[in-house]
């Protein structure tokens, strides 16, 4: 459940390998950072699962997204930007349940990303 290397792999997409595994090492971080900051360990199993599927989903939604955008911008201000709306990016079209969690997701995470800046 708790972010892990293995995540790198799943974010794979084969357009840029290089920067592919730059950025999601770079997320990857960003998120073990988070986990702990919100001591996440300490809390329920279903509440670490759900947290682990949003970040999850997120990092290889940035990583597709950075890599076909060809963006420029360093991990940690990509997901500030798409983060800092009131909801997370629209990624689960048709599970409005599982992108409300999402959503939650992406707002605790975007004040721990901006409370680093």
């Amino acid at each position: 459940m708790k972010p892990t290397e293995s995540w790198i792999n799943d974010w794979k997409y084969g357009v840029d390998p290089v920067k592919e595994r730059e950025f999601s090492i770079k997320l990857l971080s960003m998120f073990q950072q988070f986990w702990h900051s919100a001591e996440l360990d300490q809390k329920s199993k279903t509440t670490r699962q759900r947290y682990s599927n949003a970040l999850h989903a997120l990092g290889g939604w940035a990583v597709e997204k950075a890599v076909e955008d060809n963006t420029s911008m360093d991990a940690h201000h990509f997901l500030v930007e798409a983060t800092s709306g009131r909801d997370g990016p629209l990624i689960y079209l048709d599970r409005e349940e599982w992108q409300k969690e999402l959503d939650i997701v992406c707002r605790k995470l975007y004040k721990f990303l901006a409370s680093q800046c």
